[in-house]
């Protein structure tokens, strides 16, 4: 789906807290389905934890004209432990199903790169499943590992800051 770009403010999630169970619940609507993952109360507290504002783990929320959540994205030190010997890694990027391929998701990295960036980090990664590469690699990530787990392929993707 494509069409206008959607209209959304952008901000630290630190400075919206109360929208961290919104962003919560997109996050446990889209990846909440793994039996260790299936309660929307760890989705909570991750979400929470990852809500920093000065250092890592940061996140950033895209907020519509009435104050909702629509989409977030997070930069941590470490995303998959099979890759902990580069950081930082974005973290939990969602839109909400109904407003992808308007904009959003790339308003939001490039919000999280100019973060990224002014803290001093030259390269930020991120590791995703097969369905999202076609979304990176459209807002300039570049494809450069992809590695097995049991039950899922992981592509590692790069871009500077």
């Amino acid at each position: 789906m494509s069409g206008e770009p959607a209209r959304a403010k952008t901000a630290l999630l630190a400075d919206h807290r109360d929208l961290i169970p919104t962003v919560a619940r997109l996050r446990w609507q889209e990846w909440g389905q793994y039996p260790e993952l299936a309660e929307l109360s760890w989705w909570v507290d991750v979400t929470a934890r990852e809500s920093g504002r000065d250092e890592l783990p940061v996140t950033f929320v895209a907020i519509d004209a009435v104050g909702d959540a629509i989409g977030a994205v997070g930069l941590g030190e470490f995303d998959p432990a099979e890759r902990q010997d580069r950081s930082p890694w974005v973290l939990g990027m969602i839109v909400r199903p109904d407003l992808r391929g308007h904009g959003i998701g790339r308003q939001l990295l490039a919000v999280l790169g100019k973060w990224a960036a002014d803290h001093g980090h030259q390269r930020i990664w991120v590791a995703t499943g097969d369905p999202a590469v076609t979304f990176y690699e459209a807002c300039g990530w570049s494809l450069v590992e992809k590695f097995n787990r049991p039950s899922e392929t992981v592509n590692v993707l790069t871009r500077s800051a």
